[in-house]
């Protein structure tokens, strides 16, 4: 029966690369691929990613002694975390240092935004072709996808993205069950409300008769699927059932931010990085395994410190320090995994128009919560922020580390449809010493 569960897998993503499939087909298709079975871990995982490259000598990875125009404008000070020091930019951040291990020897080879968004995302470099948009441009899956194809459903999609669709975010090869639901709407909006959870575009359009034929493959299916006693519950049961998501007292309480008290917004902040990480927490209480939010508008090359003091990271320091202690609080830490990651760095030198341009050969990410140790630094570069100098640390160890930490087997075998065998996590190693 194992063998006809797997053909029966790809049966369905097959049929979801050929038509857009509705909510409903894609729970479906949910259900039926758990068979193959689930994650062995109740880590869920909330994954921040800051559009534009987070600058590592102006907030994880500052150079005091270095020249004027490599420092920068900001300074070092102390964290709760003794002989761990932040920039005074990021002033709440500093008071959870002991929550967080901050990785500062990322690098890759890549310095484009979009290619560095899909090895961020996936693990894997990419290929030709433009990968800049925001559009489903995943030649491998991204890592909320390996989350859907390798866990189980519930209440709450498996897989959610906010305030919108996250470049370089979709499936791949694993087809358009295992892609982003989207909350496309920011949710510090005074008008914010879940009107629709949706797949990307190029998987949502062209519903009507493709969409009817994929149903009558379906049903045609389940006919034989029947037929060899597999217990296959109607369609009609998936259908009502995803078309009445936002009905459901589950799935409304945990889209509902308005139920959170407005002290607890307000620490977290009415902004949208503070809402989207306050929401993202509401989603994994609720069940959700992977959500993914973007925060976006940190390529600064200009005007550096005015970015970053004024616009950039009060919200950000607010935000991220809210979540680690609301998780904390509420006995969530352990059990979730909190990533904050970037597609690159920024140049040592400061630019001509005050701002720092892109750098990928060294960067900082920050791990908290779900097993890591906090309180930790992992790596280092050189004097001037712009080499890895100890523990290099690839885009394919960090995703290899996130599945790790979700109790997912990253040295899993990926099959396109076609029986291919695809790494998942291409090769990365674990960092051990996150978690010991």
């Amino acid at each position: 029966m194992r063998k006809h569960s797997k053909t029966n897998r790809r049966d369905f993503i097959r049929m979801g690369s050929i038509a857009g499939l509705g909510v409903g087909d894609i729970m479906r298709m949910q259900h039926l691929s758990a068979a193959d079975g689930g994650a062995r871990s109740d880590v869920n995982c909330i994954f921040i990613f800051i559009v534009g490259g987070m600058p590592q000598q102006d907030m994880w990875d500052l150079k005091p002694d270095a020249p004027s125009e490599i420092r920068g404008d900001f300074r070092n000070i102390s964290t709760n975390v003794p002989g761990i020091q932040l920039s005074d930019v990021l002033p709440g951040c500093a008071t959870v240092a002991d929550k967080m291990a901050i990785l500062r020897s990322l690098t890759h080879d890549d310095s484009d935004h979009g290619r560095g968004f899909h090895i961020m995302m996936s693990g894997k470099k990419p290929g030709a072709g433009d990968f800049n948009g925001n559009q489903n441009n995943n030649q491998h899956p991204c890592i909320g996808s390996m989350v859907s194809h390798l866990g189980r459903p519930g209440v709450l999609p498996p897989y959610i993205s906010v305030p919108n669709f996250l470049n370089s975010g979709g499936p791949s090869f694993l087809g358009p069950s295992h892609g982003p639901f989207v909350i496309d709407s920011d949710p510090a909006a005074p008008d914010f409300s879940v009107r629709d959870i949706a797949l990307p575009t190029d998987v949502a359009t062209q519903r009507g008769r493709l969409r009817q034929l994929a149903l009558q493959q379906i049903n045609q299916f389940e006919q034989s699927a029947e037929r060899i006693g597999k217990q296959v519950r109607s369609f009609d049961t998936f259908y009502n059932k995803a078309y009445n998501l936002m009905s459901s007292k589950a799935a409304r309480e945990a889209f509902d931010i308005g139920r959170e008290p407005e002290k607890l917004r307000e620490a977290y902040g009415m902004t949208s990085i503070g809402q989207c990480s306050l929401l993202a927490r509401r989603m994994v209480e609720a069940g959700c395994r992977f959500v993914a939010v973007e925060n976006g508008h940190w390529d600064t090359h200009r005007k550096n410190t005015y970015s970053l003091r004024d616009l950039l990271c009060p919200a950000f320091d607010q935000a991220i320090p809210a979540l680690l202690n609301d998780l904390q609080d509420r006995g969530m830490l352990e059990k979730t995994l909190v990533v904050v990651t970037t597609e690159f760095g920024r140049t040592p030198r400061i630019n001509e128009l005050a701002g720092r341009d892109h750098w990928p050969n060294a960067f900082s990410i920050v791990m908290a919560g779900g097993g890591v140790k906090g309180g930790q630094v992992i790596g280092a570069t050189d004097k001037q922020a712009s080499e890895v100098t100890e523990r290099p640390i690839s885009p394919e160890d960090m995703v290899a580390t996130v599945l790790y930490g979700l109790g997912i087997d990253h040295t899993n075998i990926l099959h396109t449809p076609l029986g291919r065998p695809v790494p998942i996590a291409d090769g990365g190693n674990v960092v051990h010493e996150l978690f010991t």
